[in-house]
């Protein structure tokens, strides 16, 4: 393999042709993180601009779905098309996503080119984490993928104040269009260094029958979140056991029922429900859980992706105990701190509270993210990279989108017959399963640490 040697630095990991290919890669995800947390920052904006309130929570959804379908059949693309064209047609569909949203006269046109952006993401997360899969081996790759994390510190930091601004002197359509710039920008370049990636064409079945269960069951978890009352908990309910099912069953099939692959995979899509789950809510929690200010409320979110960002810099696959186990252990007990803090009695003290765990659950999250992400590959054969990494964006993806309903779900029912600091309460304890399932998973996950 040329390049970096597997016990170099980090800086190693950009030497040459794949190391710009790399740069690439972050350069595109810092783009889409800016792009990310424009859409958060104005989609209230633009319901309210557009008159789209009603289709408010749908076009929240529409990108998670759309991606997990295509990421349901990405690693048959992958394996049929050439790395340039798989980039080329992820470009477009991109640009169209964009434009479909900037251009809207209604709020259809945003849901529509949300769904397009989500086709998009998933057929380049696939890619890109196909690509690394290939060209970095099972010691550079938890350094590859704990330095990820760096990329959204910046955009964490400044981009909802920035997006704020450009909002408020130009109008929603540029905040959203202007991080479409860096994003297509860094895909050209990274069209450059493209034939580092290797690539010889295979045969690979698609799962589109477990992709689109899994978006079924999101769907309809998501209306009956919004929709409340006993019907609404029990579409709820069915659409988080079809999702969870939709879940398994893809990872079991794509692992082609090899237990080792399967172990790694769940371990890993749950780890992310686990965190993600608790992360999507904080901002929740102390504004509405402890009745604080924004400010608070991005504090403890940015401590959280501080914590995981410094943690995830130098990943030790050889060490005693776990890292990744003790990783997954310091995400539950942010996840019970956060409980514990919006049970107290002392807002100021559960805030702190609130702040310290946010961290400690980043610190794992760093600490877990990078070992878990790469073992799929480390156990699997070399040849199946280009259906490993789609299978491992479908686990993130689906993983986060999957607990997020459930946080979120769980918080508008309970909304309806509780005050908000009790609902966010009820969220929290829901995500508490899901941490405790994450710590069972990875402890049985049976992947012997790199010697």
């Amino acid at each position: 393999m040329a390049g970096a040697r597997a016990g170099g630095g980090v800086l190693e990991l950009f030497a040459g042709t794949r190391g710009r290919f790399l740069a690439t890669i972050m350069l595109a995800e810092l783009g889409a993180a800016m792009q990310g947390i424009a859409y958060s920052t104005v989609l209230p904006v633009v319901a309210a601009d557009l008159d789209g309130s009603a289709l408010f929570g749908a076009t929240l959804a529409a990108g998670n779905i759309a991606a997990v379908l295509m990421l349901s059949v990405t690693g048959a693309v992958l394996g049929r098309v050439r790395p340039s064209r798989v980039l080329l047609a992820g470009v477009l569909l991109y640009v169209v996503g964009v434009g479909l949203a900037v251009a809207a006269p209604t709020m259809a046109w945003v849901l529509a080119g949300t769904a397009v952006r989500g086709i998009a993401a998933g057929l380049l997360g696939g890619f890109g984490t196909s690509a690394i899969g290939a060209l970095y081996d099972e010691r550079e790759r938890p350094r590859v993928f704990g330095i990820f994390a760096f990329v959204w510190i910046l955009p964490s930091i400044v981009g909802p104040a920035l997006n704020a601004v450009v909002t408020e002197a130009v109008g929603w359509r540029w905040a959203v269009a202007w991080p479409a710039i860096l994003v297509v920008g860094a895909r050209l370049l990274m069209g450059r260094y493209v034939k580092a990636v290797p690539w010889t064409r295979g045969g690979q079945s698609t799962q589109l029958g477990t992709g689109l269960l899994v978006a079924a069951g999101l769907a309809v978890g998501a209306w009956g979140s919004g929709h409340g009352g006993p019907v609404g908990a029990t579409a709820l309910v069915v659409g988080l056991v079809v999702a969870a099912g939709g879940f398994v069953a893809f990872v079991v099939r794509g692992s082609a029922h090899d237990r080792a692959p399967v172990r790694a995979l769940l371990a890993f899509g749950v780890t992310c429900a686990a965190f993600f789950g608790m992360y999507e809510l904080l901002a929740l929690a102390v504004v509405e859980g402890l009745d604080q200010s924004l400010w608070w409320a991005s504090a403890s979110l940015t401590g959280g992706l501080l914590g995981w960002s410094i943690a995830g810099l130098r990943p030790r696959p050889a060490a005693r105990p776990d890292r990744a186990l003790v990783g997954v252990l310091l995400v539950l007990a942010g996840v019970a701190g956060v409980v514990v803090a919006l049970a107290g009695p002392h807002a100021a003290r559960s805030l702190a509270l609130v702040v310290g765990f946010s961290i400690a659950a980043g610190i794992g999250m760093g600490l877990a993210y990078p070992l878990l992400s790469a073992a799929p590959f480390d156990v699997s054969a070399p040849e199946r990279t280009t259906v490993v990494g789609p299978q491992i964006a479908f686990a993130e993806v689906a993983g986060t989108a999957w607990a997020t309903l459930l946080g979120g779900g769980a918080y508008s029912l309970a909304a309806a017959d509780h005050p908000p600091a009790r609902a966010v309460l009820v969220a929290y304890l829901a995500v508490s399963v899901v941490a405790i399932a994450a710590v069972v998973t990875v402890a049985r996950r049976r992947i012997s640490p790199l010697s």
